[in-house]
């Protein structure tokens, strides 16, 4: 509460009337005191059109990588884990992105692109794994790709599932799933799960899989517990039907082999198209100038 210099008291106050921005700062004592800032009512230095665009390119692709941070942290081949795989990322991405954009300004995009103070990763077709590594024969995958699947066979025993599975110990199958965040009613995004699988060494082959001790068999790590069925010999593991509703039934897998002691990793190539699609015109920014709303200095 600030005192009045006629008496009583008056709240600070936060927000925007009019032209007029209302903040709570500090004098030169330390003591609260309101602060009053003026929106400027012409644009004195706007954005070109490349430069907006640019702008909105990498904020589209920024918000990828922070949905997708713990793939994309290290599935690139010949690329150093951390921030030179999420580089790695961010390079190639913003430049099927730009691409995009200009083929496609206002219609017929392949990306959702994040508009102007929007938050969350939108639909795409990202390169989120990239490499050399082979997925083993014995893998394969549902037609929506919302499960994989292993042909053990009737009857089929632990030491059926190692032969089929076709990795070491040391090589991982990491399942990705996405699932509607509903952030809002105009700016939908994604939000992402994985379970990492590994084969464990030193299983009794002689064991007959069944759905309740085919889970035992892995080592899993991630955000979500995977699903196991078995019907007529084949073994599904799913991630789609263990969070919610919303799954999008794009799930992805990539594999990742060791070899000569360094991981390499199958490509995967996502492509989500479920969700809400904002145009390169529409995504534009827009800037907040007084009353008005500018575009690259003019009225909109």
């Amino acid at each position: 509460m600030a005192k009045s210099k006629s008496g009583g008291t008056r709240s600070y106050i936060r927000g925007r009337v009019g032209a007029d921005v209302y903040s709570i700062g500090r004098d030169a004592k330390g003591a609260k005191q309101q602060v009053v800032r003026s929106l400027a009512e012409t644009v004195a230095n706007p954005q070109t059109l490349a430069q907006m665009r640019g702008r909105m390119i990498m904020s589209t692709v920024m918000q990828a990588v922070s949905v997708m941070r713990p793939i994309i942290d290290h599935s690139f081949d010949n690329v150093p884990a951390g921030q030179p795989s999420i580089s790695e990322f961010i390079s190639r991405n913003y430049a099927l992105i730009k691409a995009d954009v200009a083929a496609h300004p206002a219609s017929g995009n392949a990306f959702g692109l994040v508009i102007y103070g929007g938050k969350g990763m939108q639909n795409g077709y990202y390169i989120i794994s990239q490499g050399e590594a082979e997925v083993p024969a014995g893998l394969g995958f549902t037609s929506d790709r919302s499960a994989a699947k292993i042909a053990v066979g009737e009857n089929g025993t632990y030491g059926d599932l190692v032969s089929k599975w076709g990795m070491t110990s040391d090589e991982y199958l990491t399942l990705v799933s996405f699932l509607e965040n509903d952030i809002d009613d105009i700016n939908k995004g994604i939000r992402l799960v994985t379970a990492r699988l590994r084969i464990k060494s030193g299983l009794n082959a002689e064991t007959v899989i069944t759905a309740e001790n085919a889970a035992a068999a892995f080592d899993i790590e991630g955000d979500v517990t995977p699903t196991f069925s078995l019907s007529d010999g084949v073994l599904k593991i799913d991630i789609a039907t263990v969070s919610d509703s919303n799954f999008y039934g794009c799930n992805y897998h990539i594999v990742t082999r060791k070899v000569n002691g360094a991981f390499i990793h199958s490509t995967c190539v996502l492509s989500l198209a479920a969700l809400l699609t904002n145009t390169a015109d529409v995504a534009l920014p827009t800037y907040p100038v007084g009353t008005q709303m500018y575009l690259n200095g003019g009225d909109i």
